[in-house]
């Protein structure tokens, strides 16, 4: 277990060009707890075969393993952090609550922005031998309607973030299971203007989700800037009824959407009826008997 670190980083030197502030006097085997939660988490998300192909590239800048050093040692000193501040303390070193939320934010907006660069990577590569297409959230992708970072963020802006669409894909074919894939059966009779709507609807349904089950810091920036406490001090219950309120304005503008939708499909509906006179042209000639 002792060489997590030593897979990605030749020395301490090398592993502080990727995180900046880790502390000078520490060795991979303080870091060693932290770095099996940080690898446990990436791999959960672009699989430990994935992981193992990209901590594998012998490419001196390959951009891929780049970013997998950037992400692996943000997220180390992210959780890291908490135990270094009640070292600090022990030794009586002040340490200030806002100074250790700011590092530890920093810490994870870091890992967030590599580890968008690797999916986008792992997902332009398109190699078979990188068993991206095998990992968790791509093979989700065959069971949603909304397979790609740009689609979505086209419909629902998320900055781009390939790490935030692919969290968001198990939600994303959740909200289609309690019955929005049946607005989808009804392709043949949408519009444009109509399956615009349902697809915004299914990508509001997804981020609303999303707010009730995920740490703000996780979402784009231009979401996460919808909350005005979390650009300075965090305060958990603060966001957390912020979150819920964003989520329940979305849920709302989804049943608005919805119903939209609903009336169109029902004069499509309702002006399709077949009868015997619906094959009568404007020329036929009818005549009424008394």
């Amino acid at each position: 277990m002792s060489n997590i670190l030593i897979t990605l980083f030749s020395d301490l030197a090398n592993f502080r060009r990727y995180g900046a502030g880790a502390e000078t006097n520490s060795s991979f085997d303080d870091l060693l707890a932290s770095a099996i939660a940080s690898k446990k988490q990436i791999e959960i998300i672009i699989s430990p075969a994935t992981y193992l192909y990209v901590v594998g590239k012998t490419g001196v800048d390959d951009n891929e393993k780049e970013a997998l050093r950037s992400a692996m040692a943000n997220l180390t000193l992210a959780r890291q952090s908490v135990f270094d501040s009640i070292t600090r303390r022990k030794a009586n070193i002040a340490v200030y609550k806002n100074e250790l939320e700011a590092m530890k934010r920093s810490y994870l907006e870091n890992y967030y922005l590599a580890m968008d660069t690797l999916i986008q990577l792992l997902e332009e590569e398109n190699n078979d031998s990188s068993n991206w297409k095998n990992s968790r959230y791509a093979k989700i992708l065959s069971s949603v309607q909304i397979t790609k970072t740009e689609d979505f963020d086209i419909i629902y802006p998320i900055d781009l973030s390939f790490l935030f669409f692919f969290r968001t894909i198990p939600l994303q074919k959740e909200s289609l299971d309690e019955g929005l894939n049946a607005y989808f059966d009804k392709i043949d009779t949408l519009d444009d203007a109509a399956m615009a709507m349902i697809n915004l609807a299914l990508a509001k349904k997804t981020v609303s989700k999303a707010l009730r089950r995920f740490d703000i810091l996780e979402f784009p920036p231009t979401i996460r800037n919808l909350f005005e406490d979390s650009k300075e001090s965090r305060s958990g219950k603060d966001e957390h009824d912020s979150a819920i309120s964003l989520a329940n304005d979305l849920d709302n503008d989804v049943s608005s959407l919805l119903s939209n939708i609903d009336t169109i499909i029902s004069d499509s509906e309702a002006t399709d009826i077949s009868t015997q006179t619906s094959f009568n042209s404007c020329e036929d000639k009818i005549i009424l008997f008394p």
